[in-house]
């Protein structure tokens, strides 16, 4: 299982880990975040990625329908500043043992809305709790994105058949 930034820090008990899907608000960021972040922490430019990784994923519309409940990191700038000064590590942690705790605090939140660190456009880190609030409007090949041809040759990506 993949660890990201409000990944459940809880590895060694199964039967209380929580899960969190993440979203964002446009291709852009879903594109930077899912299939740049883990390449050089999210530097961009002549870029080589894989082909086969772009038809193998899958972009969605997704729509709320019921109100979600979050936890916004949005506008608190000073423990944003600092946080993207920490290492990617510490980061992580940190956003770890926040997610954890908002996960169990009592007022039940759905998730976490917080700014992407990669372009400031806005993310969404979801608890699994809440996934039947969401309904996925629209699924397609990544490949088939509308704008992901712009995106690709803005960020200076090359797709390359790698073997």
């Amino acid at each position: 299982m993949e660890r990201r930034r409000f990944s459940d820090p809880r590895r060694r008990d199964p039967a209380r880990r929580f899960g969190v899907v993440y979203l964002g608000d446009t291709l852009k960021v879903c594109f930077l975040e899912a299939a740049l972040r883990d390449r050089r922490d999210g530097l961009m430019g002549d870029l080589p990625i894989d082909e086969k990784e772009i038809y193998a994923r899958r972009y969605a519309e997704i729509e709320t329908i019921v109100d979600l409940r979050l936890v916004d990191l949005r506008e608190d700038t000073r423990s944003g500043w600092e946080c993207r000064r920490m290492s990617q590590s510490s980061r992580q942690s940190l956003g770890r043992a926040w997610s954890l705790a908002f996960h169990e605090h009592r007022s039940v939140p759905d998730g976490i809305i917080y700014p992407s660190r990669l372009n400031g456009h806005t993310n969404l880190a979801i608890f699994d709790r809440a996934i039947s609030k969401l309904s996925a409007v629209r699924v397609v090949p990544l490949i088939g994105a509308p704008g992901l041809a712009t995106i690709i040759n803005d960020l200076r990506v090359s797709l390359v058949d790698i073997i």
